[in-house]
């Protein structure tokens, strides 16, 4: 049964998930176990960002071009809630909270690969602006966030991104050493506080997204499905 934990509270046990990792866990070399737990931005990493939409037309490039003010993003100089309200204060032709509320879907590639992702790993979702964009029972809208193990919003933690407070805090949640935990996201700032607190991270390039969940999934050993290989099914 999915497990919709918005507090981070331990998830109770599973014994598909515990037998793979367990598999996962005797199968590494050395003394130290591999990644135990796989951290996911959620806005940007495991749902697009409001760049990636088409139909939202804004009138600035983010990552795609030159745009300085979401470089301070980048750097952690700005949050990323602010560039939004900025951008609305300044076209208010624009309805962010809208696109943001009509525009939102679980990346398929993604979607695709969560099943196998979580026969090995306890997967955690942490954001900083879900519920800011997407109110309360935002959670009800995907299903496939809601099956994480852990669903974490860094304001309960006391801090948000890039904070390395909350990384720790996070890994002291969910019962898992900070160096056993890969923490994705689409924001450099956010990788440099994560890995302050001991995590290993990978940045996720929202300008490739399938080449970057290619990497993901080849960094965790876990096979891509043969039709995003091009292969044709048996």
């Amino acid at each position: 049964m999915p497990i919709r934990l918005q507090t981070g509270r331990p998830a109770p046990p599973n014994d598909r998930r515990a037998a793979g990792r367990l598999a996962s866990l005797r199968s590494a070399l050395g003394n130290e176990p591999p990644t135990t737990a796989l951290v996911l931005d959620l806005g940007g990493v495991v749902l697009p960002t409001l760049f990636e939409h088409s139909a939202a037309d804004l009138p600035s490039a983010g990552p795609f071009g030159e745009d300085g003010h979401y470089g301070a993003v980048e750097r952690g100089e700005v949050q990323e809630r602010d560039y939004w309200r900025t951008l609305m204060n300044t076209h208010p032709q624009v309805d962010i909270e809208a696109l943001w509320r009509d525009g939102g879907a679980v990346r398929p590639e993604f979607k695709r690969s969560l099943a196998t992702i979580q026969t090995r790993f306890k997967v955690v979702g942490l954001t900083n602006d879900m519920a800011h964009w997407f109110g309360e029972d935002w959670m009800a809208r995907f299903p496939s966030i809601a099956a994480f193990d852990h669903v974490i919003e860094a304001s309960s933690l006391g801090a948000l991104k890039p904070d390395p407070r909350v990384f720790t805090r996070l890994c002291e949640r969910i019962g898992e050493r900070p160096e056993r935990c890969l923490f994705v996201d689409d924001l450099p700032a956010n990788l440099g506080g994560a890995r302050t607190a001991g995590m290993e991270v990978q940045l996720f390039d929202v300008r490739d997204p399938r080449g970057a969940v290619r990497r993901l999934l080849r960094r965790l050993g876990v096979d891509q499905p043969a039709h995003e290989r091009g292969e044709k099914p048996c």
